[in-house]
């Protein structure tokens, strides 16, 4: 859900938007959303791992050959 309070704010570049933000809100606001970033990294490499574990206990030993149709 986006949160909008009337007027956007506007910049002349994105430089001009980087100055700005740094300006008034500090250098750490520029990575405010990396922490939920890497969590959701995390997560799905956790994800793919189960994925290849589970994979390789059902399917331990068996042999598939590419078809021709």
């Amino acid at each position: 859900m986006m949160m909008t309070s009337g007027t956007g704010v506007h910049y002349k570049s994105w430089i001009d938007a980087g100055r700005q933000i740094m300006a008034k809100e500090g250098v750490k606001s520029l990575f405010k959303g990396a922490g939920a970033n890497i969590l959701r990294g995390v997560a799905s490499a956790g994800v793919l791992a189960i994925y290849d574990k589970f994979q390789a206990i059902m399917f331990a030993g068996k042999v598939y050959s590419a078809g021709s149709g």
